[in-house]
């Protein structure tokens, strides 16, 4: 576990986007006032214009402003991102004093549920909105606290706020930023065997054999956490048949339908053929995935857009690059969903505190800083990529809806295919589970 606190005396930097706290001041009015004949037409008004008291109130309001509050993130790839958010409120509430915790990825949601069950949750958590089940849950359970009353969204589009509404009610703040995955891909090594990225899907599985004759693991791969799983699978079911997974954004098919079997048995035939590594299983968890690739024992990994910073960050020498997996035809798609953010304890015993940190999460600047954080694809006009990296992934022909978040939003009632997911996709790569004891569980509480 990862934990960190920011210091006031740290951030020099003062945030140039002014929120208000809920229930504050009411809006300045910004029209000029008309011109209005006075008594002593000699005298000359000297009171500040709307605009200027607005500023005063506001900024005599975040200089008064004092707390404490805690924050969890759920994975450390996110750590320049978050730091940048808390420098900048900081910038704005000096008097607020931060911390954050990083928790393990596939642990977060038990030790989140463990801490609110004991009334010792954090003031701010992040979930992953609608995306999974596990937000609605929360709601459900009385345990996250509704936004939508204090929480100014105009600078953040519809589609993204999507992820973070159920029935209406905002529940966390979106990032305007687009989490897909891409095969990155060592730009070195290709270069000095004289590899070109693949045009089609068969020009990519060929690849891979020639990759491993030439001595490198073709694609790194964490299989013992089921979201590196996910990450690498989902682009090689995009390719591997781009007419089924079309269709899962009308629900026209089935998240278990043959063709997504048939994916997942072709990365079961790239472990047996050694194009994960002839140990594979050993890897121990996403930071040896990263290692392997980043050392140059791996040519090609199939990741998050997020792990970009990642990689730079263990190897600032890698000459990193990104492509998506062509079909059979040459398309190319990115799979992607909208960036989920924080949500507020409902019982926050720092409650001003945490409401101020989730309306500066949503200023243009705060998006912005996180964008830049992960050199993550916008998902926001208003908001630019936050490297060349994003754009080598981001260039596709169409974008693709996630097979995962099919899971979330066409399950039964009462059930939970998320769950399901996370708990038993891994014991597929160990063959612990075949392929079609997976998908058949998961077809059983699906509409």
């Amino acid at each position: 576990m990862k934990k960190k606190a920011i210091s006031g005396l740290l951030c020099a930097a003062l945030v140039t986007m002014l929120v208000g706290c809920g229930g504050g001041a009411p809006a300045a009015n910004n029209s000029a006032p008309a011109e209005t004949e006075t008594a002593n037409s000699g005298d000359t008004d000297t009171s500040p214009a709307p605009a200027e008291e607005k500023e005063a109130e506001t900024a005599s309001e975040a200089s008064s402003a004092s707390g404490a509050l805690t924050i969890w993130e759920h994975n450390t790839s996110f750590e320049g991102s978050l730091e940048s958010v808390v420098e900048g409120f900081k910038a704005k509430y000096p008097d607020i004093d931060v911390e954050y915790e990083f928790k393990e990825q596939d642990q977060y949601y038990n030790l989140l549920n463990i801490a609110i069950q004991s009334g010792d949750a954090p003031d701010v958590f992040w979930t992953n909105g609608t995306a999974t089940n596990n937000m609605s849950e929360l709601v459900k359970a009385g345990a996250v606290l509704g936004l939508s009353d204090f929480l100014d969204t105009k600078d953040i589009p519809e589609n993204c706020m999507q992820i973070g509404t159920i029935d209406g009610t905002v529940y966390s703040v979106p990032w305007s930023c687009i989490d897909t995955r891409a095969c990155y891909y060592n730009k070195d090594i290709f270069k000095e065997n004289g590899w070109e990225t693949p045009k089609t899907y068969d020009e990519f599985v060929k690849l891979l054999q020639t990759q491993k004759d030439a001595g490198y693991i073709p694609i790194s791969l964490d299989p013992n956490s089921c979201w590196d799983l996910l990450f690498a699978y989902e682009p090689v079911l995009s390719a591997y048949d781009s007419e089924y997974t079309e269709g899962l954004a009308d629900y026209s098919v089935k998240a278990t339908d043959k063709p997504a079997r048939d994916a997942m048995n072709e990365m079961l035939d790239w472990a047996d053929k050694g194009y994960f590594g002839d140990n594979y299983l050993g890897v121990a968890d996403e930071a040896a995935m990263v290692l392997t690739f980043t050392s140059g024992e791996a040519a090609m990994c199939l990741a998050g857009s997020w792990e970009a910073n990642t990689f730079m960050d263990n190897n600032p020498n890698l000459n990193l690059g990104a492509f998506q997996i062509p079909d059979k035809n040459g398309k190319t798609g990115m799979v992607g969903t909208n960036a989920n953010g924080f949500s507020v304890y409902s019982n926050s015993p720092n409650m001003d505190a945490a409401k101020l940190f989730i309306q500066y999460c949503a200023t243009i600047e705060a998006q912005q800083a996180w964008v830049d954080g992960q050199g993550a694809v916008s998902g926001n006009p208003n908001v630019k990529s936050g490297s060349d990296i994003a754009g080598e992934i981001a260039n596709a022909d169409t974008t693709y809806t996630s097979w995962q978040s099919v899971l979330s939003n066409h399950v039964k009632e009462g059930e939970n295919a998320s769950t399901l997911f996370e708990n038993d996709i891994t014991k597929v790569f160990s063959k612990e589970m075949t392929t079609d004891e997976f998908f058949d569980e998961i077809e059983a509480v699906m509409q």
